[in-house]
């Protein structure tokens, strides 16, 4: 759990939301996986189930939501059922699967109509949705699949005026085993310089706390159901408490019937140190 520094004299109004991720749907809309299908679809229902369940107040979804722009139609008003479902505001932040632009899928799908509590980041630059019912402020950039080195939280904005700041963007965490020819790179100094309170991060279908300073906490919720055979993750999501003091504290919650996992007992790795006389560094700190 972090406090963070932008506390005032004054309490914060308590909140909570549930993060989830790379969701995937539609992966197996094509071949013969239709019991896969109904597996993946229902495991999203499941989700939602939690939301309610916990009474969370707004759900962040950052990137690859839907597996790509092909999806069947029934695929799009099944999703958009289930995000009216749970009735509080969903925010996506678009991944590389389901970017924004050219042949993008949210402009296939009138979810405006179908899911009215649906907000979609659309503006590559970056953008910040407010759910002023809520006091708080959600910043984030949406993939477009035209930049190979697109950087979801190089030279952020400051925080912004609501007392409760998030982030939520898709990309690869810079750790000391990462793989760097892997795109969409995130470095623990990014992160640092978004003063935001708590950072929904998707890209990884593993569960795992992230270095982010003293400040932020930041995570990657992990995928709801992993695509790759016999890989034997996902199936948990992350509820999220903001605390009135200032405090982050996460939740990995089930979709089954295992107990829940405490902040401290969810994974964590430490970012790769910054070494100013290292090109790679130099090149992706100045966001080049």
């Amino acid at each position: 759990m972090t406090k963070s520094m932008y506390d005032s004299n004054n309490k914060r109004p308590k909140r909570r939301l549930l993060h989830t991720s790379d969701v995937h749907l539609g992966a197996y809309d094509y071949g013969d996986g239709s019991e896969a299908r109904d597996e993946l679809h229902a495991n999203f229902g499941r989700v939602v189930d939690v939301a309610i369940r916990e009474k969370v107040e707004f759900v962040v979804i950052p990137g690859d939501f839907f597996d790509n722009a092909r999806v069947w139609d029934d695929t799009l008003e099944y999703a958009a059922e289930q995000i009216a479902r749970v009735e509080v505001p969903v925010v996506i932040t678009p991944g590389n699967h389901d970017h924004v632009g050219p042949n993008s899928i949210y402009d296939r799908f009138d979810f405006e109509k179908q899911a009215p509590n649906l907000r979609v980041m659309r503006v590559p630059e970056g953008e910040t949705i407010a759910l002023e019912e809520l006091d708080v402020e959600i910043w984030g950039r949406s993939h477009t699949e035209l930049l190979p080195d697109f950087q979801p939280f190089v030279s952020p904005p400051p925080r912004g005026d609501a007392p409760w700041q998030l982030g939520a963007g898709h990309g690869h965490y810079i750790h000391p085993k990462a793989l760097l020819h892997n795109s969409f790179h995130i470095r623990e100094d990014h992160l640092i310089e978004t003063e935001r309170d708590y950072i929904a991060l998707g890209h990884w279908e593993q569960m795992t706390r992230v270095a982010a300073g003293e400040l932020t906490v930041a995570a990657y919720s992990g995928a709801p159901e992993g695509l790759g055979e016999g890989s034997q993750v996902g199936g948990r999501v992350l509820i999220v408490d903001l605390h009135e003091d200032g405090r982050v504290e996460l939740q990995a919650h089930s979709l089954g019937d295992r107990p829940p996992l405490a902040h401290e007992d969810i994974p964590y790795l430490v970012g790769l140190p910054i070494e100013p006389d290292n090109q790679y560094d130099r090149r992706h700190l100045s966001g080049l």
